[in-house]
């Protein structure tokens, strides 16, 4: 009983096509195949690294953005203590747009006491460069900020 090499099929007509059951099954056809499908994955994996690079990008450049106007318009105005505050919650900013931080964190990476975070906190929001968009209380997690390059 005559065999397709390729694929296996048996029976009277499996090796009518130089000794292969069709053309699809030449090794040539089968190499072809393999190619197209390799460079349809290549595709589409570039594609996907070129979107998500572009996003990172956008995240990125509108992040610099925010810190140029910063510097440029705002800084000059305020206190070192508003300004450490200011730039600590800048750097826990997530893509979303609002920092979730503790205010004891916030003192200890900027070198603060709380009660000095408190009262930044407090000249930052009536200056209009920063929101805070949920307090934070025992048990219930860190208050989460929103913050503005320049006055609103």
């Amino acid at each position: 009983m005559e065999r397709c090499p390729t694929c296996g099929v048996t029976g009277p007509g499996a090796t009518i096509c130089e000794g292969y059951c069709s053309p699809a099954c030449w090794p040539s056809a089968q190499a072809e195949a393999a190619a197209r499908k390799a460079a349809e994955a290549a595709r589409k994996t570039e594609a996907t690294h070129r979107d998500r690079t572009k996003r990172k990008r956008r995240v990125r450049s509108s992040r610099f953005a925010t810190l140029n106007a910063f510097v440029d318009a705002t800084l000059a105005e305020l206190t070192g203590a508003e300004t450490k505050v200011w730039l600590t919650l800048f750097r826990d900013t997530k893509a979303e747009g609002t920092a979730r931080t503790g205010q004891a964190d916030i003192a200890r990476r900027a070198g603060l006491t709380v009660r000095g975070v408190q009262k930044a906190i407090q000249k930052l929001k009536a200056k209009g460069l920063l929101e805070v968009v949920r307090r934070g209380r025992l048990n219930q997690g860190p208050s989460c900020y929103r913050l503005r390059a320049v006055k609103s």
